[in-house]
């Protein structure tokens, strides 16, 4: 696979709803809402894991257990204007859904990223410099996120 940017390339949806985290349908991805077009920043959405030391007496060298998963603070930045209306709507502090991180496009079959979050706020950022209009929305990641899902059939 060659390296490409993921800017123009990779998709980012919000979704109500999805039954099968691995393998998200066309209706469900239609149902949601594109947030891609308007995003200006990503930060989060990644799993970590707190590995848990285990000293040996008979061993010099201590080793590791898988411990608790965590996730960072999740946030998407948009730009802001009169268009965020829908996704404004979509992202109402408190509403549950999942962020849907397609890397490689809304391709049929590619794999995707499919992340159980609640919305915990939608605060436009303020600044007098010269930086473009934003406003933040944050996500408190509600569940183990699904890694490698795979896109559905699109028409």
């Amino acid at each position: 696979m060659s390296n490409f940017f993921r800017r123009g390339v990779s998709k980012i949806c919000f979704v109500p709803t999805i039954a099968v985290k691995t393998a998200p349908t066309t209706i469900e991805i239609t149902a949601g809402t594109d947030l891609s077009p308007a995003i200006n920043d990503i930060a989060g959405f990644m799993l970590n894991n707190s590995p848990i030391p285990v000293p040996n007496l008979a061993e010099v060298f201590t080793s590791q257990i898988d411990g608790e998963d965590t996730t960072d603070d999740s946030t998407l930045t948009f730009n802001d204007d009169n268009s965020l209306t829908t996704i404004r709507t979509a992202l109402t502090k408190g509403t549950a859904g999942y962020i849907v991180l397609m890397p490689y496009g809304k391709v049929t079959a590619k794999r995707c990223e499919v992340w159980p979050v609640k919305v915990t706020g939608f605060n436009d950022v303020y600044s007098t410099g010269n930086d473009p209009a934003t406003a933040v929305a944050g996500f408190a990641i509600t569940a183990t996120p699904t890694q490698n899902a795979v896109l559905p059939t699109f028409p």
